[in-house]
């Protein structure tokens, strides 16, 4: 049976990297700071309904973090 053996000499490929990745010092754009906001709104409007006043919601966490 063959079997490849690597030395101890030759590097391991690295994986290929993304180019796609958006660097941390890329600005955001308009359009994707008002999504943001959007996705924002639509989560405190559905927390809101759910827990109706806060001391629901803190009720709510109480019992999750138990």
């Amino acid at each position: 049976m063959n079997s490849q053996k690597f030395s101890g000499s030759t590097p391991m490929p690295l994986p290929p990297t993304k180019l796609d990745t958006l660097l941390v010092s890329d600005p955001l754009t308009r359009s994707e700071i008002d999504l943001l906001r959007q996705n924002k709104k639509s989560i405190s409007d559905y927390v809101q309904k759910v827990y109706p006043d806060r001391e629901s919601f803190l009720r709510a966490c109480k019992l999750k973090a138990s």
